[in-house]
């Protein structure tokens, strides 16, 4: 992640006290945001627009700005903004398909995200999200299951329950993380050497629900790099929606250090703060899984834990888990 030279925050930022309709606005807004000022960032935004209401950058990064809060739909209404002012943006087509995607709204997630996809063919998210939706939209009776998944979703379109998920979901193997942390302050409801299997929702917004079993796990989501949410499932109240949008940075942090030391491809992150424990591990070239549990759930309960939620992951993207 690459921040701006002083000098670029200097100049930016005289530019706009001098004159409020300054462009200058949108790269200072950009900066603050990756500087974690994310209100400072916001209230420049929103006196930039007042002076430049058709820039399309500045309303793209306000969309981010108000995903970072996890005001998803001012996020959307940004997107529109956009797509009024340039009808083929890639990035405002491919939020409003996250976006539509998240709620289950799937033939308008398909619609954004095949536009999105006709802009720019080789985003990987896009396809991935688009190969889930075709299957799920596929044929006169609506969702289809994938091919090779072992069974059906875990409920139909009309609500009816289906069979079970594939045994191999809960087997993906656990990451290497550091053991620091000691196991002894974790519950005993907790330390099961071998959770059982959970079943695989084809239901974006119920994709970890199982998990929720356990009174750690706080949430589960996938994410892209720009901190979207293709799928995920958190507890009422918790407030982990908007750590997407602010830990995406850390995904392309975490390669650039690990390919500056020549360490190979980084395998996960463990963030411990003092009311929650953060997971992070890869899916796909530009997905990543974000894990949120309680902070006093145990080391080895939680790399169990992110273990049986990449493979549902897994197998809502149709990898094998």
């Amino acid at each position: 992640m690459n921040f701006p030279a002083v000098a670029d925050l200097q100049r930016w930022s005289a530019e706009v006290a001098r004159d409020p309709a300054s462009p200058a606005f949108v790269p200072l807004a950009r900066a603050f945001r990756r500087q974690g000022r994310r209100e400072a960032a916001l209230r420049l935004c929103l006196r930039g627009l007042e002076h430049n209401p058709a820039h399309i950058e500045a309303h793209l990064l306000l969309a981010l700005l108000y995903l970072d809060s996890g005001d998803r739909q001012r996020a959307c209404d940004e997107w529109g903004m956009v797509l009024h002012l340039e009808p083929e943006s890639f990035e405002a087509h491919r939020g409003m398909g996250f976006y539509y995607l998240e709620r289950g709204e799937l033939p308008r997630a398909r619609e954004h995200l095949e536009r999105a996809g006709t802009v720019r063919p080789g985003e990987p998210a896009v396809r991935e999200a688009l190969n889930y939706v075709r299957e799920r939209t596929a044929g006169p009776d609506g969702p289809t299951p994938a091919p090779g998944r072992g069974g059906p979703p875990a409920r139909r379109s009309d609500g009816a329950a289906a069979g079970p998920a594939p045994a191999a979901v809960a087997a993906a193997p656990s990451p290497p993380v550091s053991q620091s942390r000691s196991p002894a302050a974790a519950p005993s409801a907790v330390a099961s050497p071998e959770p059982p299997p959970v079943q695989v929702s084809r239901d974006p917004q119920r994709l970890f629900e199982g998990l929720l079993a356990d009174p750690p796990f706080i949430g589960a989501m996938i994410i892209d790099r720009q901190g979207l949410v293709l799928a995920g499932t958190t507890r009422a109240g918790s407030g982990i929606e908007a750590l997407g949008a602010v830990l995406a940075a850390a995904i392309d942090e975490a390669e650039r250090t690990a390919r500056h030391l020549q360490l190979g491809n980084w395998r996960s992150i463990l963030l411990e703060a003092a009311e929650a424990v953060v997971h992070m591990s890869p899916l796909t070239e530009d997905l990543a899984l974000l894990m949120a549990v309680r902070r006093e759930a145990p080391t080895g309960w939680v790399l169990r834990s992110a273990a049986r939620a990449q493979g549902l992951a897994r197998a809502f993207l149709g990898d094998e888990a």
